[in-house]
């Protein structure tokens, strides 16, 4: 089990302070997911505007790059 922060997901640019706390990578991607898109705030803007964009396959690919090599640094809980 490993646990993310919003503001960890959104690399220090955005978010909050909640947290998610999931087996995978995936599970944590599909709760942020969630809690992204239901924000109306400035914090989560860029995230929740990325997410609404469609990105592009070469984007997602460089997003999940990113985040499962954080997810492999973090230390499991």
């Amino acid at each position: 089990m490993k646990t993310f922060t919003c503001k960890e997901i959104m690399n220090g640019e955005g978010g909050c302070d909640e947290a998610f706390e999931a087996e995978t990578a995936m599970d944590i991607a599909k709760q942020s997911a969630t809690h992204f898109m239901n924000s109306t705030d400035e914090a989560h803007k860029p995230m929740r505007e990325m997410m609404a964009s469609s990105p592009s396959e070469e984007e997602q690919k460089k997003w999940w790059d990113w985040f499962n090599s954080e997810w492999d640094k973090k230390e499991e809980v």
